[in-house]
């Protein structure tokens, strides 16, 4: 990954507004060499779904790992990766190739797209769905800090960076999810100076990262940017949450921009106007906010619950 003007096909990030719509499953190619060229160029890791002959494999068990394969969370995490269902008999050679065992059946291995292998899973692991989604997700987490650092880390911290640059890594961090990444990211903001474009790459790539850190750096910058303040509804559920202090806060024009922002994002129906806001009566304010507050906390709860463990 030595060039960082590369197209680069976005992956499913585990993020909220924009759910994945249901998926049908994880879907393997069974093209090794298609495969690795495919992992090559959009900078996504492996996943090899390693099979024997028929006769030599519990049927019983490759059932169940297709129904972990069908399920809904495994297949979206499954998104983030280029699975390959890979014959042993007629790939022994890339097996050899890339030090995987000869023998393996019905076994998950994950690799880089160079060919290093990152960590296996056993056949009855990979029957669990959710043994699987976790696994999977220690794999990219593990397959992605590594591509920070060794590749990406410089480019947002070196002095100076050409603008191409930096919003080509960015837009790593934003496909990779490199939540580890945030304190570089909003290191960019206290570089001067920062083109509007570049500045608005910076926001939104804070809102998909959506950590602590990247919140509140939006919020510091919300009432006087309008960038960040738009960026702020591509946030998750459970940032919208940290926000709601904001929302109770004495700041009008603020406390504004954050309610646009976490009605959006936990798509709150019957949102008031601005004008509503700018009304002489402060109990429907109050109202509305305690609303709109537990709407809020009902979202990033079932959030934290589905995707917390998994981003």
């Amino acid at each position: 990954m030595s060039r960082f003007a590369l197209v680069i096909t976005r992956v499913l990030l585990l993020v909220w507004p924009a759910f994945a719509q249901p998926a049908a499953g994880i879907q393997w190619s069974r093209d090794a060499a298609q495969s690795v060229a495919l992992a090559r160029r959009t900078h996504r890791p492996l996943m090899f779904w390693v099979l024997g002959r028929s006769a030599s494999r519990d049927h019983e068990l490759e059932r169940e790992q297709k129904r972990a394969f069908a399920d809904s969370l495994v297949a979206e995490i499954g998104s983030r990766f280029v699975p390959v269902k890979l014959s042993r008999s007629r790939y022994h050679d890339v097996l050899e190739q890339w030090g995987l065992p000869a023998n393996a059946n019905l076994e998950i291995v994950f690799t880089t797209p160079d060919g290093e292998v990152i960590d296996r899973l056993s056949p009855g692991g990979a029957a669990e769905p959710d043994s699987l989604a976790r696994k999977m997700t220690l794999v990219f987490q593990h397959y992605r800090q590594g591509v920070y650092e060794r590749e990406l880390k410089e480019k947002l911290t070196a002095a100076p960076a050409a603008d191409s640059e930096v919003k080509a890594a960015l837009e790593f961090v934003n496909n990779l999810l490199i939540l580890a990444a945030d304190t570089d990211v909003i290191a960019l903001l206290k570089r001067a100076p920062l083109s509007p474009e570049l500045r608005g790459d910076v926001y939104q790539t804070l809102a998909v990262l959506s950590t602590p850190g990247s919140v509140d750096a939006l919020l510091e910058r919300a009432a006087d940017d309008e960038a960040a303040a738009s960026a702020l509804g591509g946030c998750t559920p459970e940032a919208a949450e940290r926000m709601l202090t904001v929302l109770e806060g004495d700041d009008p024009r603020l406390r504004l921009i954050v309610y646009r922002a976490v009605t959006r994002i936990c798509r709150i129906p019957g949102a008031r106007p601005d004008r509503f806001w700018e009304g002489r009566y402060e109990r429907p304010k109050q109202d509305e906010v305690a609303r709109v507050r537990a709407a809020v906390e009902r979202t990033a709860q079932r959030w934290r619950k589905r995707y917390a463990e998994y981003r």
